[in-house]
């Protein structure tokens, strides 16, 4: 994972993307960046974050409201980062949070355009096209026009706006689609296909052009799925994405 990339005419390699997304976290969080390397687990307090953890691998972040994030602390101080979110911590912080009113939302493995020289086949007997600012209202026409939010929800949402999409077609049916939103600098990619056009490979096609396009623009592509999601993350990998980081959320009862 130390391939240069041309981000029109600047390079960046797989660790510098790697160091933009801890950035851009802290950025989002209005933290230090280095937490995200720290030996030890960190634990801050926060008035707008009810509960949220983030790693990158090292060490686990975990923001919360001031009283939960006592029992936090007291809890997890010493665990290593790979035990955290086990079956058995899961289920304690999910009993904590539900004592408070809150459950865990599930979790959020995001993923990066690591491996840009990873090529996916183009699927033979399909047409494409690329929507983006200047046209993007076509595709939105074109959605509403084939009633395809209904069905291609894991990409597109219709009250959304998105910065970039590419779209598969068979004669003037889209079949599958990538769509991007603006996550801060990285460029959040979904897809989706329907149903009776899967295992043609349109995904993971459209989701390694999309992120090429989204490079092209000067901007790092992400992808996020959770665990799971076989089929979604086989698409990431085989895309070449790789994973960065894990956050989990929680969510009102």
């Amino acid at each position: 994972m130390t391939d240069d990339v041309d981000f029109g005419g600047n390079i960046m390699t797989s660790n510098e993307k790697i160091l933009f997304a801890k950035q851009n976290l802290a950025m989002i969080l209005n933290c230090d960046i280095n937490i995200w390397d720290s030996n030890e687990n960190v634990f801050i307090e926060s008035q707008d974050i009810f509960f949220r953890i983030n790693t990158f691998g090292k060490s686990t972040v975990m923001f919360a409201d001031k009283q939960l994030l006592e029992w936090l602390f007291e809890t997890f101080k010493s665990t290593p980062t790979q035990e955290i979110l086990d079956t058995d911590n899961r289920y304690l912080i999910n009993e904590k949070l539900r004592s408070m009113g809150k459950k865990l939302s599930g979790e959020c493995m995001w993923y990066l355009h690591l491996l840009p020289e990873k090529m996916v086949e183009k699927p033979a007997g399909f047409t494409y096209r690329v929507f983006d600012q200047d046209t993007i209202n076509e595709f939105y026409a074109a959605m509403k026009a084939q009633d395809a939010y209904k069905v291609l929800t894991h990409a597109v949402e219709e009250d959304n706006e998105y910065t970039l999409v590419m779209a598969a077609y068979d004669n003037d049916l889209i079949v599958a689609v990538a769509a991007c939103e603006e996550y801060r600098e990285i460029w959040d990619i979904g897809v989706d296909t329907l149903p009776e056009y899967r295992g043609h490979g349109l995904a993971g096609y459209l989701v390694k052009e999309l992120a090429l396009e989204t490079e092209k623009r000067g901007k790092v592509a992400g992808y996020n799925t959770w665990s799971a999601n076989i089929a979604s993350t086989k698409v990431a990998l085989n895309a070449g994405f790789y994973p960065v980081w894990l956050a989990h959320f929680c969510i009102d009862l």
